[in-house]
Order: C-alpha cells, then structure tokens, then sequence
C-alpha cells in the first residue's frame, strides 16, 4: 500500500499497543459481559474514528477488517499462513536476545510445556515469552495496526515463497519494535489462538447481527467487514454466490434406534459416506474454482480452466451444453483405474497433488448442487435438488460421478446398509431426509452419519502400552496430553517381552479427569527422551516422545480407531488412523498387550480396516451362534438346591487371593446366583461351607430368606452382598469392606466401622467417587423433608455468619427474583429479550438467588427488561402487598455477576 493511501487508513493512525491492552483487558476480564463490552467499545471509537477521518478524506476505503483479521486468526488461515511454530519462535528470541543455549530463559522457552512448579502456565508460549521479554524489551513500541499487518502479510507471502531470510527478517522487525505485552499477543496471532474466553459467533454478533451468516456463506471475513461496517445496514438476502466459498452443511452422528423418528417416519436416502475431500466446485463458462470444507481454494491443483489441472480437463466437456454457470457439492477422490477402485484416504496418498501420482487419477463424486444458470437451489427441497442435479453434467466412471442413493424406510434397511459398508470396506453410510433444505455450516438439519466405529461392538479394539508422552498446550498445560503407544515383540515361551514398537501417538477419548488420573498414576515414572541414547526396550520409528517410561511401570490402554494404515512414523511401519482411548486396562498386566503378531492378524483380517463384525436387528443373530449355543443343563433331582454343596472338582484355581477362607453364600443375584459365586470363590482359593461357623470369614446374601435373617439375629456374623465379591474378582485383590458392601455387621465390625465411617456411610480417611456420593446423599434423611424455601433463611444465615455470603455464588442468596417474562412471552417481537432475562433468570439462581414463576407477597425484587410496557401495573400491585418488592432492571443482575458484588440498587432504580 503506498505511504499517501495508507495513511488514510484507520488501521495506519491505530496504534498496535491499544489493540493489544484492548485483548488484554478482556482476557482477564471474569464475566462475559464485561468481556463484550471491552470489545464493543475498541469497536465503536474504530467506527467514531473512520467517520471523522471520512469528512477529511472522502476516499477512504478500509474497514474493521486490518483488527478483525488480528482477532480472529483464526479464519484467515490462507492468507496468513506462517509456517512458524513455538520451536522456531523460541530459538529466534534465543538468538535475538543473544541468550546463553543452556540458561535458564532459553531452556523456559524451547522447553515450554514442561511444568516448572512456579506457575501454571506450562504449555502457553505467549506467557513463558512475555516474562522472559519483559526486562528486556521497549515499554511501548511503536508499531500501528496497519504495519503489524503488513509484515505479517509479507511473513505469510515469503513462508509460501519458502523464503526464510525473509521470513526471519520480517519477524526481527515486529519482535525489535514491540513491547513485551504487545509481543505476547503477536506470538498468539501467529499461533492462531487468542485464549480470550468468548467465541467468534460472539465477536461476529457484536460487530453485526448478519455477520455469523453472511461469514458461513463466503468463507471471506474482509467482505464480511466491508460489507457491514455500518452497524444500522443489514444485508436482505444473504446468499451462497458463484467464486464464493461458503461453508458446508454437515451431518450429525446418526442414533440407529432414533433413524426413523429423525426421518419423521417417511422414506429417505441412503448414500455411501465417501473417504476423500469435501469440496465444492464452482463453474461459470471456462473458469473453474474448486473450494475445500475450509475455504481453501485448490483451483491450480484441480484445474481453473479446460487447459490445466488435474481434473477440469477431463469433466469440462461433460457439462449439457445449456449449463453456464453452476455450484456443485461433493467429494474428491483418488480412483484407481486399473482396478477400478476408490483409494482411502489412509492410503499414503494426497489428494490436492495427484499430479504426482502417475498411478491414480482424480475424481469428483457429486451428491448436491446449490446453483445453475445463476438460480440459487439451496431453499429448494434436497429431492429437487437430486433431480436438478441429473441434468446438469454426464457422469464419466473414474473422472466425475453421481453418487449414488437408495431409498429406504425402515432401520433394518440401515443396518444392511451399514453392514454391506463394512464388508466393502467402507468408511459408512449418509442418512438424509428428502424435504431437507441445505443449510451452510450447519450440523445434523436433516443429514446423519453412521461409521462403524460409532457403533458399539462392531470394532476390532487393540490392548497397547503407553511408552512415551508429550506435555500438553493450553487446557491441558502442565500435564502429559498425550501419548505414544506400542506394541510387544512376541516373547519366547513362559518369558515376558523385553521389547515394544511404537505403533501410533493418541490424545483423545478422555475426560479431562481421566486423563489428570492417568497423569499421576505414571507421573514418577515418566523420564526424559534422548534421542541419542534412546531406551533399548523402546524402537521408535521418526516419532520420538518428550519422555518416556519402562514398560513395566506402565499401564496397557484399549484404544479403538477406524484403521491400520502404513506408516513410516512408528517402528510397526504403520499406524491407527483416528485412535482414541476407550479405557485404562486395569484388569491387565503391562506385558499382557497386543503384539507384532496380533497387529498383522488384524492388518490383514480386513485390509487394514477395523471394522468386521456386523450389527444385528434385535435377537437377530448369524446362524453359526446359534448352532454353537450350549445345551441347557438337566436338573438333577436330589437334595434340597440350597442344602446341597456344590461339585468343585473340576475347578481351575487362577489365584491364591481368598486362600483358606471360609464362606458360607446363601443367597445369590440374579446377574450372579449362588453356584456361580461359589465356583468363582473356589478359583480364588477359597473354601465353601453350606452352614455358617466360627472359622466363616462372612456369610455371602444377595437377598433374605428365613436362614439369612436368622443369621443376622444370632449377631455372630457379618453378613455382605455378593457386589463385594464381585468387586473383589474385578481387581484380584480382596477389597475392604465398605459400608454400601453390608447387609449386617457383628459387634466387633460395627466397632471398626465407627471409626472409619460417619453415620451417612461416607468414610473419614478415603476419597470417594460420584456413584458411591450418590449412594451416600440417597439414605441421608432430611428432618420433616424441609423445601428448598424453607432452607434458603437457614443456608443464608450460615453465610453471613462465616463471612461465605462475600462469595460471588452466594450474593442474592437472601433474595426472592421474580423475573418479568410475562410481556415478553406474550409479545413475539420480544423473543430474543425473553430468551436474554430467561438466562439473566438462570444466573441469578446460579448465584444464589431463589427465583420464582409468580408474582406474590414475600417477592424482594421485581427484575425487568427494556420493555417498560408492564411498569405501571407492577407499581400498582406493590402497593396492595405489606412488603414492598424493589423493581430493578436487568442491568442491576448482569453488573453485579460480571463485577462479583451486589451493586447499590438506588442507581438503578426505576
């Protein structure tokens, strides 16, 4: 941009610095109004700003766009594609602030998600960055919005260029001029994640209420900026436009036993879900753009006009000769004409550069048309969309095709069509409903999916050894995220493997409880990786982990994923395509995981694919199981069935954990009856007597009859339900008693649990969980079962007296809210205002707050929106009632959320 333009830009007079103190503010801002209102008012004295500059010069042009695209990085992924990543950004901070390789601020900044115990903040750069920075650098700089973006500009052009002498110029100039703060905020831009605790949708909204949907349409946030930047112009038809990239409709996880309820119980289709790259088309006479589910434009890839490109060459011709312009949806994929086959993605192959592959050729399945002729389709009905669609082009097999759809009705016909996909070897299958209309960006509006891996039991799951880690960013800074995992070499006989190879890296499928559970489970094993002096139990492929961990003194996790796909990453030469972690095998040893030979077992079982086993209507089963089911056994007549001692001869002793200790069972449950619990028993080592006696341990009862009850009034005995024991051959340990284990304690063991439980059953000295809390709180008996009412004065008084009520969760707790939503429901003009007090309502509850539905004597605040309308009535029923009710508007509520103190009312009176 020439000096004279740019200087009539807003971005040019702004400087860097209070956009950056701007982010700041609302970063550690707690409330999310507090939040917007940061932004809001960055974003009105820009706008205040470009009128003023407008009067001087009236050919001024630029828009919010210069800040939005700073925060909001994220969307501007092709134009600011940086290829920088905190690695490099370290060592160039090393060598700019000339730091000594081993000190201890260049290890804090190569280093960073290593924990340090003296902050939390491991895994956040920006933040290691900054404190480094800070000593070291200007107090202000200097740079203004408009320069900060041209250098990231020409960061972007010559990282594409792979210009890196540019690129490293480019970045001194930014780090040399730029305070520390200002830094911490570019390190994010640059990373693409501003951490400001509220969404894009929510900085769309504030800047302008069409901007969310004009962006879903174009994929283009400075057309958004420019098309909006008056606040009071919203567009009237915001539309998918030729050369315009918008964002796809996408289809939700399918529940099978819902299908027909989601389909509104008529007909629908059913489409093979391709495994390639979604992408759209866009044609107008010659010229061609192809646009990936991200925006991303692959026309030089695929073709912009009839004479280049890996696809247009071949389709251009296929198009009725009446077709002019049109905007196709669909799926890229690689064929393989030789043996006319679909490749899978997994396949080591790249799709957008198929020019290099000599052996596959490009193909473009179509299954949605949204434009011909410049007609927009997406308001018309997906039935007439498929029928518009047969008319626009001639499919040519292996180049460009229609993909094909069967009608269905019921969701046995889905099961089939699922169950032949995982035969052909296929990723699933599309449910859509006919009367759907296309919907960009949206999920699930009359599209569903169904992969096998969504459905339980159809998976083939690998048991593998965590080997390695890799400290986590962000949510997860300071703890492992995730984490290498191998496979054993087959031992010999009787031995157990001394050897793993890596096989793939997983970091999802857990809560973030789970994942903190695991951490300190292996948390003092974990040891530093040296990749020139790699542990020998260990073979790594060109994947090496931060830390690893002996095989012994780790856990064996089963992990589900969609494949096994090559791989020169991982020793095993191959990988697990989508894994995540299903559970934590407690229930095995380290050494019992899956080897090198069940991993080629399951390679070859379905060409790699994990899914071979079929779903099943209801009891329908394959024949084979049923032919093989066992014979019921014949009762034999004899002694009375709880009289009789059971036949253990032909028992298999798996453990000495119950060894010589007697039991008597009783009774049994239904899961598990008495034979049953005896048999296990014997495989434990232990012993079985019919009748209770001084050497019995307990007597086992899953439910009472006259002997059990007998027992428990003789006291002699301690009587436990058969979930101990089931608890017990869970873990193979014998697990303590607990209170919830019980059905009668002895004297003696009534003594001993005094003193390690209270009288609810929630023990002194050992963490709980949820299930067993619930247990707890469901046999505690509230005296004359008190209503939440009655408790408020009580729980209040409790807060002033302890000084709690000073806690932002408790600062309404002595009020009675009764919010004014009986306009607004009546009213639908004010729908969106009532959806706003309805959760201003919630908050309020949240924050200690008893909110009622009715208007009555005992109300201490009357809380209203910015409809007036009902003002004069409320005053009116104040004055019958003894206690008067305050009626404060709903600003009262938010300010005091987002400030954490009740604010003086007397402001805020109307």
């Amino acid at each position: 941009m020439a000096a004279s333009q740019a200087s009539k830009t807003v971005a040019s007079h702004v400087p860097f610095a209070d956009l950056c103190s701007t982010l700041e503010r609302i970063q550690r801002s707690r409330g999310r109004g507090e939040k917007m209102r940061h932004f809001k008012e960055f974003l009105d004295s820009w706008r205040k700003f470009h009128d003023a500059l407008h009067k001087n010069h009236r050919d001024v042009t630029d828009s919010f766009y210069p800040a939005m695209r700073l925060i909001l990085p994220q969307l501007e992924r092709e134009r600011m594609a940086y290829g920088i990543k905190e690695t490099m950004l370290a060592k160039l901070y090393i060598e700019l602030l000339n730091l000594p390789r081993d000190g201890k601020d260049a290890l804090k900044l190569l280093n960073y998600r290593t924990p340090t115990g003296t902050r939390g903040d491991a895994g956040d750069f920006a933040i290691i960055a900054y404190f480094v920075l800070k000593p070291r650098c200007l107090q202000k700089g200097s740079l203004t919005i408009q320069q900060v973006n041209d250098l990231l500009d020409s960061i972007a052009s010559n990282n594409s260029a792979k210009r890196k002498d540019l690129v490293k110029k480019s970045l001194l100039q930014l780090i040399t001029q730029s305070s520390a703060l200002e830094q911490k905020w570019l390190i994010r831009m640059i990373l693409k994640d501003l951490k400001l605790g509220f969404s894009q949708q929510t900085i769309f909204s504030l800047f302008h209420d069409d901007a969310a949907e004009l962006h879903n349409v174009t994929t283009d946030l400075e057309k958004v900026c420019r098309q909006l930047h008056d606040p009071s112009v919203g567009l009237s038809d915001i539309s998918i436009t030729l050369f315009s990239a918008f964002k796809p409709m996408l289809a939700a996880i399918a529940d099978i036993e819902r299908i027909e309820k989601d389909m509104k119980h008529q007909s629908f289709y059913i489409e093979t879900k391709l495994d390639g790259e979604r992408m759209q088309m866009h044609k107008d006479g010659d010229v061609y753009q192809y646009f990936s589910r991200n925006g991303y434009n692959y026309g030089d890839q695929f073709g912009v006009s009839p004479q280049e490109g890996s696809l247009t060459p071949f389709i251009h011709g296929t198009f009725k000769t009446n077709v002019q312009n049109c905007i196709l949806d669909g799926e890229m994929m690689a064929y393989n004409p030789n043996t006319q086959t679909f490749m899978q993605k997994g396949n080591k192959f790249d799709i957008k550069r198929m020019v290099e592959d000599s052996d596959l050729q490009t193909c473009y399945c179509v299954f949605d048309v949204l434009m011909v002729n410049s007609k927009k389709l997406g308001h018309e009905t997906l039935k007439n969309r498929y029928e518009i669609l047969s008319s626009v082009f001639t499919p040519i097999p292996g180049r460009i095709e229609i993909v094909p759809k069967t009608q269905a009705h019921t969701k046995k016909e889905v099961i089939d069509a699922l169950n032949e996909a995982i035969d052909k070897r296929e990723e699933g299958i599309m449910i859509k409903y006919p009367l759907s209309i296309y919907k960009p960006d949206k999920r699930g509006e009359g599209w569903l999916k169904i992969k096998p891996e969504y459905v339980n039991g159809l998976m083939d799951e690998l048991d593998i050894l965590i080997v390695g880690g890799y400290w986590g960013k962000g949510a997860r800074g300071g703890m492992m995220s995730h984490f290498l995992c191998a496979v054993a070499e087959k031992p010999p006989a009787g031995e157990k493997p001394s050897v793993f190879h890596t096989l793939c890296r997983v970091g999802s499928g857990y809560t973030m409880k789970e994942l903190y559970d695991l951490g300190l489970k292996l948390a003092k094993h974990w040891k530093p990786f040296h990749r020139k002096a790699p542990p020998g139990s260990i073979l790594c492929g060109t994947e090496k982990p931060e830390v690893y961990i002996e095989p012994c003194n780790s856990v064996i996790v089963q992990v589900k994923a969609a494949e096994i796909v090559p791989s020169d990453m991982y020793k095993t030469g191959c990988t697990l395509r989508f894994p995540r972690i299903e559970k934590i095998r407690e229930d095995k040893e380290w050494h019992e995981c899956t080897t090198l030979d069940d991993l080629e077992h399951l390679r070859g079982k379905a060409a790699g694919k994990l899914a071979s086993k079929h779903l099943y209507v209801g009891d329908e089963e394959p024949q084979e199981k049923k032919r093989k089911a066992a014979p019921k056994a014949k009762k034999v007549i004899g002694i009375i069935e709880h009289l009789k001692a059971p036949n253990l001869s032909n028992i298999n002793k798996v453990s000495n954990m119950f060894e010589d200790v007697e039991f008597c069972v009783m009774t049994g449950s239904d899961s598990h009856p008495k034979p049953d619990l005896e048999s296990r028993i014997a495989e434990f080592g232990g012993y079985i007597v019919q009748n209770p006696g001084p050497d019995t341990y307990c007597v086992i009862a899953g439910s009472e009859n006259i002997r059990v009850r007998n027992i428990i009034s003789s006291n002699k005995h301690d009587v436990v339900k058969p979930e101990w024991l089931l608890e017990c051959f869970r873990t193979q340990r014998c697990a303590p008693w607990q209170p919830r284990f019980m059905v009668h304690m002895c004297p003696s063991t009534k003594q001993h649990f005094a003193r390690q439980y209270d009288c609810h059953g929630d023990s002194y000295f050992v963490d709980t969980d949820v299930n067993q809390l619930k247990e707890v709180f469901s046999g505690i008996k509230t005296p004359g079962e008190q209503t939440p009412r009655e408790m408020a004065p009580v729980i209040a008084d409790l807060e002033h007296r302890y000084a709690w009520d000073r806690a932002p969760l408790s600062m309404f707790r002595p009020h009675t809210v009764y919010p004014d939503l009986y306009a607004v429901i009546n009213d639908p003009s004010t729908k969106i205002e009532g959806t706003r007090l309805a959760i201003t309502a919630l908050e309020l509850q949240f924050h200690g707050a008893e909110v009622v539905s009715h208007l009555a004597e005992g109300v201490s605040h009357v809380i209203i929106g910015e409809d007036h309308s009902r003002l004069a009535d409320l005053k009116a029923f104040r004055r019958t009632l003894k206690r008067k009710f305050k009626i404060l508007p709903e600003r009262w509520a938010i300010e005091s959320i987002d400030k954490c103190e009740l604010q003086e009312e007397n402001q805020y009176w109307v």
